[in-house]
């Protein structure tokens, strides 16, 4: 066979190739959509979590919650629940199996179960502290001797709320050490937990740009009801070493703050929870594990678009 013969078939197919791309047709940019801003990731994670955290009669309700999580952890039976129940005067067979925060106290849907208790150990460490869960009241040793030394020679009766002794000796709250011992780590793991938890999250709802903030705290809620046993679990996983130290910074009504001998500086005021691990903020201010996730949001309504587009005498003008 000649060259000549075997070039023929070779020019025609790379015509024919080049006919293709000239008559493709050419990619169309797609329209900006001018109605996008940027929003953090976290506040909107946070909210979906808080809205599937149980109430019961409005309020929290640690009791409840606490048999619930036993039960979604495979820590209680049922015939524990419904013990407690009964002491609560509730009625475990004429509670209902769907539509109240009670039916997952007896309705052993372990998905839900697992759900409200993420969700509820969760926001617990994003709410306020009750400082008076640490304290207990205490009346001064030295106020205790001198009550002790009147009673001695016969004054403490006749005296009782008179003597500079007895006034001395009203009780004072005082941080019950061990309750709080018992009570950081816990605090540091779940605040941990919420920060691997949630940027697993964000980082979904990175996926999806163009969201209303609707549509992404749906997702959020989503997302979160399938991670829960993984929740769950990174709690376990996330407890301090046993060895552990802890110093407490502050405990009011305003300001609940701790450091740990890990590295981690846990904070939460009145702008919620903050923590720092050796320095870096893991979560907080917009940010978890040390960086932010920013979302696309359909923010505004579609109309918005047309009031940002250049005008067509503006164009015209061009």
């Amino acid at each position: 066979m000649s060259t000549k013969s075997l070039l023929a078939p070779m020019i025609l197919l790379l015509v024919s190739l080049a006919g293709c791309d000239i008559h493709q047709a050419p990619s169309v940019a797609t329209a900006p959509q001018r109605n996008l801003v940027s929003i953090p990731a976290l506040p909107i994670i946070q909210e979906s979590v808080f809205a599937l955290s149980p109430t019961f009669g409005g309020q929290r309700n640690t009791e409840a919650m606490t048999q619930v999580c036993g039960l979604a952890r495979g820590e209680l039976k049922q015939e524990q629940v419904d013990a407690f129940l009964k002491q609560q005067k509730l009625d475990p067979a004429k509670l209902p199996k769907q539509g109240s925060s009670l039916s997952l106290l007896v309705n052993g849907d372990k998905a839900a179960q697992a759900t409200a208790c993420a969700a509820y150990l969760a926001t617990t460490v994003l709410s306020p502290v009750d400082a008076g869960e640490f304290m207990h009241s205490v009346v001064p040793p030295a106020a205790q001797s001198e009550l002790a030394s009147e009673d001695g020679k016969g004054k403490g009766a006749e005296n009782f709320g008179n003597s500079a002794a007895n006034k001395a000796a009203q009780p004072v709250l005082q941080i019950d050490s061990k309750s709080l011992a018992l009570v950081l780590p816990i605090k540091l793991a779940e605040a941990r937990a919420n920060a691997d938890v949630f940027a697993l999250i964000a980082a979904e709802l990175q996926r999806h740009p163009g969201l209303t903030v609707d549509q992404y705290r749906e997702l959020s809620q989503q997302l979160f009801s399938r991670l829960a046993p993984v929740y769950l679990d990174r709690i376990k996983a996330q407890m301090p070493p046993a060895n552990g130290s802890f110093k407490l910074i502050a405990l009011d009504a305003d300001r609940f703050a701790f450091t740990s001998s890990t590295g981690n500086v846990f904070e939460f005021g009145i702008d919620g929870l903050l923590l720092r691990q050796n320095g870096v903020v893991w979560y907080g201010q917009g940010k978890l594990l040390g960086r932010d996730y920013p979302l696309q949001v359909a923010y505004f309504p579609e109309e918005v678009k047309k009031l940002l587009e250049p005008s067509a005498q503006g164009k015209s003008g061009s």
